[in-house]
C-alpha cells in the first residue's frame, strides 16, 4: 500500500521540529516566529509590535506579548526600539533563527529530492 503524501509531508514536518530548537516552542509562538521571518524576509521594512498584534491572527493581544517574550527568552526574535521613534518596537528574528531556518530549509530540500529517486 503506498504512503499517503501528506502524511509523509506532516511526519516529516513534525520529526524535523521535534529535533530542533523550535521543540521547546508552543504552536502560537512558532506561527508567530515563522510570520516574523516571513515578513522580514518579504521587505526591507521594520516589522512593528504594533503590526504583529493587529495582524498575527491570533485573538488575544496578550498571548502575543507573552509568546513574543518566550521567543526573546530563548533568543529566537530580537525586539529593539525604533531609533526614529522611541514609543514603537521593532521586532525581527535573531540571526540563530535564521540560520536554523536555512538548516531546516536544506534539510527539507534533501528530502525532497530523495523522494524523487
Amino acid at each position: 500500500m503506498k504512503t499517503n503524501a501528506w502524511l509523509e509531508v506532516r511526519q516529516f514536518v513534525q520529526e524535523a521540529l521535534h529535533n530542533s530548537e523550535f521543540a521547546q516552542l508552543d504552536d502560537i509562538s512558532l506561527r508567530l516566529l515563522d510570520w516574523v521571518v516571513v515578513q522580514n524576509r518579504r521587505t526591507a521594512d521594520p516589522l512593528y509590535m504594533q503590526s504583529l498584534v493587529l495582524r498575527a491572527n491570533v485573538a488575544s493581544p496578550a498571548t502575543i506579548y507573552k509568546s513574543v517574550s518566550k521567543l526573546m527568552d530563548q533568543r529566537m526574535i530580537e525586539v529593539i526600539v525604533d531609533p526614529e521613534d522611541t514609543r514603537r518596537r521593532i521586532v525581527r528574528p535573531s540571526s540563530t533563527t535564521l540560520k536554523l531556518m536555512d538548516r531546516l530549509g536544506s534539510r527539507t530540500d534533501a528530502w525532497i529530492k530523495s523522494l524523487q529517486h
